[in-house]
C-alpha cells in the first residue's frame, strides 16, 4: 500500500469511537553510561496491545547527541523497514512510523512488554551529554493507535489516551529511570490561544532543571528555540508574538524539562 493511500486510510480511523478499555502503553528505556561512538539500542515495548490494527507516531531525540543508525527487530505482523520515514533522521533527530495491519476485524495482540521494534542510535555527543528519546507527533504524523472492537467498529487513541514511558540516553553518566516530573503539568498554560498578535506561556518548575522551549510547524521544523540551563524552581512565563511564527496556522509548542516533554497546540489566526 503506497504512502499516500495509507495516510488517507488512517485519517478515516479518527471517526469511529467506542468506550475505552484497558489502556495501551508505549515504553522506551533509560540507557546509562553510553560510551562515545557507541550504538545504543532503544527497545520499544508495548502494554495493553490488544486487537491493534494500526499506529503512527514520531520518535525524536537531540541530533547533536545521537545519530540515527537504523531500526531493527520488527516483531509485529507486516511491520518492516518500509514503515519508517527516515529521510530526515540524520539532520532532524526524528523518524516517523506508519504501520497498519490487514486484519481490520481482529487486529494484532501481543503480550505485555513485547519489544515491537528497536531504534539504534550512535552517541556522537561528549561525556555528560544526554538526550531524551521520546514519542511525539506533528501534522504529517499525528499520534494515533487504532483498536478493533468486538462489534467490528474501530477506536482511535490519541497521544493523551496512551500511557507513554519516554526514554533517555546518558553518555558517560547515570540518571534514575524513575526521575520525577520536574514541571507541574497542570500549570502549563497558553493564553490567549488561539491568538492574533501575541500570547503568554506560563509554567511552574518543581525542581532545578535544564529547560528548552520550542515552537515547531507542521513539518517538525523548529521556528523558535530557547534553551535555559539550570532554571531554579519557580513560576515562569514567556511571550510569543505572531510574527515569530510567520503566518497563520496551528503549531506545536513544546517544553523539554529534564527527561520529560510537554506539548500543546498553538494557533495563530
Amino acid at each position: 500500500m503506497n504512502l499516500c493511500v495509507r495516510i488517507a486510510f488512517i485519517s478515516l480511523w479518527l471517526f469511529p469511537t467506542s468506550a475505552l478499555s484497558a489502556q495501551i502503553g508505549l515504553l522506551l528505556p533509560v540507557i546509562n553510561n553510553i560510551e562515545p561512538n557507541e550504538v545504543a539500542i532503544f527497545n520499544v515495548r508495548v502494554t495493553g496491545f490488544d486487537s491493534i490494527v494500526g499506529m503512527q507516531f514520531k520518535l525524536c531525540w537531540d541530533p547533536e547527541v545521537f545519530e540515527y543508525v537504523s531500526t531493527s527487530g520488527y516483531n509485529l505482523p507486516e511491520l518492516g523497514g518500509e514503515d519508517f520515514g527516515t529521510s530526515e533522521a540524520q539532520d532532524s533527530g526524528w523518524i516517523r512510523l506508519l504501520w497498519d495491519n490487514s486484519n481490520l476485524l481482529g487486529g494484532v495482540t501481543v503480550p505485555d512488554s513485547t519489544v515491537i521494534f528497536r531504534l539504534r542510535l550512535r552517541a556522537i555527543g561528549q561525556v555528560n551529554d544526554g538526550s531524551q528519546v521520546y514519542f511525539s507527533q506533528d501534522f504529517l504524523t499525528p499520534f494515533d493507535i487504532v483498536k478493533a472492537n468486538s462489534d467490528s467498529s474501530l477506536t482511535s487513541y490519541n497521544i493523551h489516551q496512551v500511557a507513554l514511558a519516554q526514554g533517555f540516553g546518558a553518555i558517560g553518566y547515570t540518571v534514575a529511570a524513575d526521575e520525577p516530573s520536574v514541571l507541574d503539568d497542570d500549570s502549563l498554560k497558553i493564553f490567549p490561544n488561539p491568538f492574533s498578535e501575541k500570547t503568554t506561556v506560563s509554567f511552574d518548575l518543581k525542581i532545578s532543571s535544564d529547560v528548552t522551549l520550542l515552537v515547531m510547524d507542521a513539518t517538525g521544523r523548529i521556528l523558535l528555540e530557547n534553551k535555559m540551563p539550570q532554571l531554579p524552581p519557580g513560576h515562569y512565563g514567556t511571550e510569543i508574538a505572531s510574527p515569530q511564527v510567520r503566518q497563520k496556522g496551528t503549531y506545536f509548542f513544546t517544553i523539554r524539562a529534564g527527561m520529560h516533554t510537554y506539548t500543546r497546540l498553538l494557533s495563530v489566526f
